[in-house]
């Protein structure tokens, strides 16, 4: 009798998997266009055998009776998106409190940093709250994760979506890794996919695999049913697996003690404001101005790459913790940027055998720490020949070979070497050294040598030695 229940329930499961067509969709929070309930008018159900909704686990999930006993008759109603539960799932909740034990928790460990930012944003947007465990699932809110494909960020974007959905990625800064930014970008995305294909399931689906890839599996197979995809082995083993992983971690997240984690020391949520820093701030200058570790500031500025902010953006926003006080780290940050040496850009260095920070700075008389801040955001670079290493440039820098480039456009110039008989040795100085001094002449068209010789008081051989001109070079 027992397994006849459950080949029924989940034969209910396998009915529930997103039916609807793909037609547009504007999704509300309580129903969509036929006025279904998103839980496919509650049809995907949970499993009910030996329901025991008080029972705890203080042991690894490792027996299907145990997750049965976890989860209660209107299980289902505590999620915004359709919840199933069957073999898959249940393998990938066994997994996650197995295997994954330890992966696991630190996902949970850093969740209440990161869930509550996320789904006030999925709120905001109209889209289910618990969609947030589809980030858990990709990254495990891990900003700084980056995958083989050059994913990045809590909801692992790669370049070209990103870029798609507004996220800039550049040397300076990866907005891909902004929890706030990239949440933003997601909601749009996975409201475009939902959109597509009328079903969260999908929509998930193709948040991982392509919307192109999922829309080609289900023409082909005539279903929009990802349950049924599934059979059909059509999407990668990895998409498979999307949709019970992202269920499996929904359930296992919103109430961790009752499946064994029930020590988990929680990152704690902080409460921030933002705060405009001019262009090539330093993160430990703005750390130090708002009296604050240089980890905290890193820890929730996740998308700046370097050790200063973007040289090409005035006003960039930065995080600070709330308690900070606006207006003293304003006139701190002021105080500070003055004595301050303005980073403009970068040119690249590349480095040689038995090259070294400390020999590279000395080569363009700047420090270490100089180089440190543009190419990256620790302290600590292992040169190794044949790489890159960046050289900051300086706004002073810039303005001279700007206004030598203005000077010089079609002009050529003689170096005059002579010494200053304007003015006399004073009587009572022992200095005996005679004072010289270098004039630039700008040569006029049809100007010789002969004729600067005889303006400037100088013979022609030492105008020629004082800009490496070889003899046979009259003008």
């Amino acid at each position: 009798m027992r397994r006849f229940s459950i080949l029924c329930t989940i034969s209910l499961i396998l009915l529930a998997g997103c039916s609807t067509t793909g037609r547009n969709i504007v999704y509300n929070p309580l129903f969509d266009n036929d006025n279904n309930a998103l839980t496919e008018n509650n049809t995907e159900v949970v499993r009910k055998e030996s329901v025991n909704p008080g029972k705890k686990i203080t042991q690894n999930v490792d027996d299907e009776e145990d997750i049965v006993s976890l989860l209660g008759e209107d299980y289902y109603k505590n999620f915004d998106i359709p919840i199933v539960f069957n073999d898959a799932v249940k393998y990938f909740i066994q997994y996650f409190t197995t295997e994954k034990r330890k992966v696991f928790s630190n996902w949970l460990k850093r969740s209440r940093f990161y869930i509550p930012i996320i789904k006030e944003i999925l709120n905001e947007e109209g889209l289910p709250e618990d969609l947030v465990y589809l980030a858990m699932i990709e990254s495990g809110f891990n900003p700084k994760a980056y995958s083989p494909a050059n994913a990045s960020g809590p909801w692992q974007f790669i370049y070209t979506t990103g870029g798609r959905y507004g996220l800039r990625s550049n040397y300076w800064i990866d907005e891909r890794r902004d929890p706030e930014k990239s949440t933003i970008a997601a909601t749009k995305y996975l409201r475009d996919l939902f959109n597509q294909f009328g079903c969260w399931y999908l929509a998930a689906a193709g948040y991982n695999a392509g919307e192109g890839r999922v829309g080609r599996a289900i023409e082909r197979h005539n279903t929009n049913n990802f349950w049924e995809l599934v059979k059909y082995n059509t999407l990668p083993k990895e998409t498979r697996e999307y949709i019970p992983k992202l269920i499996a971690a929904a359930i296992i997240a919103k109430e961790p003690e009752k499946f064994g984690f029930g020590s988990i020391t929680y990152d704690q949520p902080i409460k921030f404001m933002e705060v405009k820093v001019p262009a090539g701030s330093p993160l430990i200058t703005i750390a130090k101005a708002a009296s604050i570790d240089i980890s905290v500031l890193k820890s929730i500025n996740p998308e700046i790459l370097r050790g200063i902010t973007p040289p090409d953006i005035h006003n960039y926003s930065v995080k600070l913790p709330y308690s900070v006080d606006k207006s003293t780290f304003d006139n701190n940050l002021q105080a500070a940027m003055e004595n301050e040496k303005k980073i403009k850009g970068i040119s690249p260095y590349k480095a040689r055998k038995g090259d070294t920070i400390i020999k590279i700075a000395k080569k363009y008389r700047i420090t270490p720490v100089e180089i440190f801040l543009v190419n990256g955001t620790g302290d600590e670079i292992k040169v190794k020949p044949g790489m890159i290493v960046n050289i900051p440039r300086f706004a002073t820098q810039l303005i001279k070979e700007a206004d030598s480039r203005k000077v010089g456009k079609n002009k050529k110039f003689a170096k005059l070497d002579t010494k200053d008989v304007s003015k006399k040795p004073d009587a009572n100085s022992s200095e005996k050294k005679e004072n010289s001094k270098t004039i630039c002449h700008i040569v006029k068209k049809g100007e010789t040598l002969a004729a600067i010789s005889n303006k400037y008081g100088m013979d022609i051989a030492s105008i020629k030695s004082a800009n490496n001109m070889s003899y046979s070079q009259e003008r």
